[in-house]
């Protein structure tokens, strides 16, 4: 039984994530803002009473680290897996966009990941595997969001603090660290024209992760294993 760490499991690809690795016989501590108030996570609980454990937690509050580091009591995470993201306003254009709207995508999908996976780290022995949800609009050198360039520059910081995270720690990189791409989903984000459900993206995300386990390094990778360009 592996101790698999999701943040944002309240609904999506985070709820899905908690259901498969339920199902495989893991236990999971699973992050969400309001986890008494998702109807996915109550359901989850009752079927799943001993092997998941949910913490209430605002992943972009300055505090939320020493939150989730003391309800896990120092407990070894085999995997970490941090999902929560924010697609941000309509209208992404530069010119358009509030002081406001700017931190706020930010800070939730690059900023806050990172402060929590820093944070984690000492708790993932040998071998485990961090991932965090990032995109493929996130690729600088594919550039495939013209349209939600605030978005795709929000997971390209994203992408760029994993990797000089990754050069920072050195030779002492024990574990694998991941930036995913779900695939275009069937979620409250990604609408309901995605081609995608939730079970086919978490079924891949859970082989690519596992797969990973054991071995060092950090990678960008799509939902099937694919490299991608960062």
């Amino acid at each position: 039984m592996s101790h698999v760490l999701i943040a944002g499991a309240s609904r999506g690809i985070g709820l899905g994530l908690t259901q498969a690795y339920l199902a495989r016989g893991d236990h999971v501590t699973a992050i969400a803002r309001h986890p008494a108030q998702a109807p996915g996570l109550i359901a989850l609980k009752t079927q799943y009473p001993d092997t998941l454990h949910t913490v209430a937690c605002d992943l972009t509050s300055l505090d939320a680290s020493d939150t989730i580091v003391k309800a896990l009591s120092h407990h070894p995470l085999d995997r970490v897996i941090l999902n929560a993201g924010i697609s941000g306003p309509k209208d992404q254009q530069p010119e358009h966009l509030g002081t406001d709207d700017i931190t706020q995508i930010f800070l939730s999908n690059a900023i806050a990941p990172l402060r929590i996976a820093r944070a984690l780290r000492p708790l993932v022995p040998s071998g485990g595997v961090m991932a965090f949800t990032s995109s493929i609009l996130g690729s600088v050198q594919l550039a495939l969001a013209p349209d939600m360039a605030l978005y795709g520059a929000s997971k390209a910081a994203l992408n760029s603090l994993i990797r000089n995270w990754a050069t920072e720690q050195g030779e002492a990189l024990d574990i694998r660290l991941l930036a995913l791409h779900p695939g275009w989903v069937r979620t409250d984000m990604g609408g309901a024209q995605a081609p995608l459900s939730v079970e086919d993206s978490v079924r891949g995300l859970v082989r690519v992760i596992e797969q990973a386990a054991g071995q060092a390094g950090c990678d960008f990778l799509d939902h099937q294993g694919q490299a991608l360009p960062w």
